[in-house]
């Protein structure tokens, strides 16, 4: 899996395609969000190569490790107030 930060890298969606298109590609938003993009014709071969992956498992025991987490109670409870909100004229 290539890590593209779109912070140091200004990539055209095209160019990023054309990666995708030879292995999955992570996104690195300015933000700090983080996206996957893999083809969807070759889900299960993909599948199959993370998890041989050795920099895959590394990139997963780095995010379990993270300190930041969110309850799926804190979860549950923003998509009410989001939904609440939206139905408020």
């Amino acid at each position: 899996m290539r890590t593209i930060n779109l912070t140091e890298e200004k990539l055209d969606l095209e160019t990023i395609i054309k990666l995708a298109s030879k292995e999955p590609i992570m996104l690195l938003t300015p933000d700090g969000r983080e996206f996957v993009l893999a083809e969807a014709d070759d889900f299960d071969s993909e599948v199959a190569a993370l998890r041989s992956s050795p920099a895959f498992q590394r990139f997963l025991d780095d995010r379990s490790r993270s300190s930041r987490h969110i309850s799926l109670d804190d979860i549950e409870a923003e998509i009410d107030r989001d939904l609440a909100a939206q139905r408020k004229p």
